[in-house]
């Protein structure tokens, strides 16, 4: 086993060997389609095992293949798999709030699957920092107001996904669910016209408009239109959900949605 380090973190290490597809699948269930990729492309596939120094399982963290859209979330476990992961050499990054970011170059060959594990090294958070860096990325039409001050600060802290106004409306999205279509680990599926919001791996997922709870969360959001909706906020995982987003233990995921503000009660 090679041992190096990378920064404030510790790659453990990388091991590279080939498996039969149906040990692949008992590995991990989310390899179900590992046959076919392996056939068609003959790519690779990527495990990470990501825990902190004391060797917890960390869920939540992000692995990405650097320069590529190639990236997943880790489940309770603390793995993840990318699936037909291009061959030849790469960086990894691997990265949790709280964290210190790790980065580890990995040579893919094409047909096998490559297995790492991953300690990362916690990092003092100054939340008042954190606070004042916030304030200063807020967009002047919000100068003289408290409005959206938590969104930006959690925005900073990096835990989900955001999009703010500029970006929900560079999207150009005719309908809500369009919106968050592309966030890692949510799932647009529909019965006949209807469509139906669903997070991988969670059933328990809470909807806050205005940041007030919603008792019919999806309906109440696939009514909006994207010209209503100033910023949006999505966090899948029990470890990424801010508690005043995650009233029960089991909260896995929440869309928080902030209906947009026109400037007139400052």
């Amino acid at each position: 086993m090679r041992v190096t380090e990378g920064g404030t973190a510790v790659l453990v290490g990388l091991r590279r060997a080939s498996f039969t597809l149906a040990a692949l699948a008992a590995l991990y269930p989310g390899l179900s389609r590992a046959q076919q990729l392996q056939k068609d492309q003959q790519a690779a596939i990527v495990v990470a095992f990501v825990t902190d120094t004391a060797g917890k399982p960390l869920e939540g963290a992000e692995v990405q293949v650097v320069g590529t859209s190639l990236r997943g979330s880790t489940d309770q476990l603390g793995r993840v798999a990318l699936l037909a992961v291009p061959p030849g050499n790469a960086i990894l990054r691997v990265r949790r709030l709280g964290f210190a970011e790790l980065t580890i170059p990995i040579s893919v060959t094409p047909g096998t699957l490559a297995d790492g594990r991953y300690k990362l090294k916690p990092v003092t958070t100054d939340l008042k920092k954190v606070v004042v860096r916030a304030n200063m990325l807020k967009p002047d039409r919000y100068a003289g107001t408290g409005k959206f001050d938590e969104f930006y600060r959690r925005r900073a802290e990096g835990a989900g996904t955001f999009f703010t106004r500029e970006e929900i409306d560079a999207r150009q999205a005719q309908k809500p669910e369009d919106l968050i279509r592309m966030v890692t680990g949510v799932r647009i599926r529909y019965r006949g016209m209807t469509p139906f919001i669903q997070f991988l791996r969670c059933e328990q997922v809470n909807v806050y408009i205005d940041g007030i709870r919603s008792h019919d969360g999806f309906r109440d959001y696939l009514t909006l239109s994207p010209l209503d909706i100033e910023a949006i906020e999505v966090y899948h995982g029990m470890a990424t959900v801010p508690p005043e987003f995650s009233p029960e233990p089991n909260d896995c995921a929440a869309i928080v949605v902030w209906t947009r503000w026109h400037g007139a009660d400052k």
